[in-house]
């Protein structure tokens, strides 16, 4: 039985916008070189000076993702450093996003190649 492949050999399974789509979303992803998954928390903690003022601190920012065993992990994150992190996450949530639709659009050709060779489609 032939597998669903996208190379142009193969292609023929499945419509052309979906495998148009599928090599859109491979260049999408090879162009995310690096990302993370996680958040980034801040917090202003106050302090009393000695003439009786409270002040708040400058912001400490940790990143917070899951570790091994889906442990939660927190690192210190310095504030020259936040701008990079928040562009990984984001990446992160593109890469996810995109790794969703990828998975939906091979599952649907895969299926549509197995009706063409049984001969249903």
């Amino acid at each position: 039985m032939p597998t669903v492949g996208i190379d142009t050999n193969e292609g023929h399974y499945m419509k052309k916008d979906t495998e148009t789509r599928i090599r859109e979303i491979q260049a999408e992803v090879a162009a995310i070189d690096e990302f993370a998954e996680g958040s980034i928390a801040s917090s202003r903690k106050p302090y009393r000076l000695k003439d009786g003022t409270v002040r708040l601190a400058s912001p400490q920012y940790r990143f917070k993702s899951k570790g091994a065993r889906g442990k939660q992990v927190s690192k210190y994150i310095p504030p020259s450093a936040v701008a990079r992190v928040k562009k990984l996450i984001e990446n992160g949530r593109r890469y996810r996003k995109l790794e969703a639709e990828y998975s939906r659009l091979v599952t649907e050709a895969s299926l549509a190649a197995l009706k063409k060779t049984a001969g249903e489609g």
